[in-house]
């Protein structure tokens, strides 16, 4: 897993970097950032590209400037890294000071914890929970098999309008979904992306096309092909 973390390069957000990275690296996770020259008031290309490669993150709007010491502004560049993460919907989480303006945040259904200097050990505690929950489940690539059907029934047609993909998630005895998929033709075969699939659950995957319905039986995602009939 990679996992982005935005934060204020200066000497008061360098706990960020002294001890949210090692949390990230005992995980098992790669930690990245954007520690990057920005000249302009975009989120620069190759930043993008580092968001869109990775699979969580977190974004850390601090204190920054203020003029009445009450309300305080926070890094323009982590509220656009965010935002991005929205957009391209990844796992994030804002870390955000207590005082900094709500409305430099973002509200939208966001993950949020709050920090506050003085007791900074509950916040490490929170984002700990936050990066563990993640290692909880995972974005699977799921081949459609068999190759056989595949070839002949679906790949003529996976790009059809019209053609419905949708899997359901079960998890002890209780069932979710049914959640949207696109197909997608890789070299092999026909693939969906899961996201978010908990360690323990089961996955169902039907398409639909023309009155014609393939599904499969709930399969382990672990074994990273499914079986439609």
């Amino acid at each position: 897993m990679n996992i982005f973390l935005a934060y204020g390069y200066n000497p008061r957000d360098q706990w960020v970097r002294d001890m949210v990275k090692p949390i990230v690296d005992a995980f098992g996770a790669t930690p990245i950032t954007g520690e990057e020259t920005y000249t302009g008031p975009n989120i620069p290309d190759n930043v993008m590209e580092k968001i869109r490669r990775s699979d969580a993150l977190i974004g850390f709007t601090t204190r920054r400037t203020t003029q009445d010491n009450v309300v305080w502004q926070t890094h323009r560049w982590v509220i656009m890294e965010l935002a991005a993460a929205i957009t391209l919907k990844k796992r994030a989480v804002e870390v955000r000071e207590v005082g900094v303006d709500p409305q430099g945040g973002l509200d939208q259904g966001l993950q949020r914890i709050d920090y506050i200097e003085e007791k900074r050990d509950q916040c490490i505690v929170d984002i700990v929970k936050a990066v563990g929950s993640w290692h909880q489940s995972d974005n699977v690539t799921i081949q459609l098999l068999p190759a056989g059907l595949v070839d002949v029934d679906l790949r003529p047609i996976y790009k059809s309008p019209g053609i419905q993909c949708e899997y359901f998630l079960r998890v002890g005895n209780v069932d979710e979904g049914p959640y949207p998929a696109k197909l997608t033709g890789i070299k092999g075969g026909l693939f969906i992306e899961a996201p978010n699939v908990p360690q323990n659950a089961l996955i169902q995957i039907s398409v639909s096309y023309g009155g014609r319905t393939w599904s499969s039986d709930y399969e382990s995602p672990d074994s990273r092909g499914i079986h439609l009939r």
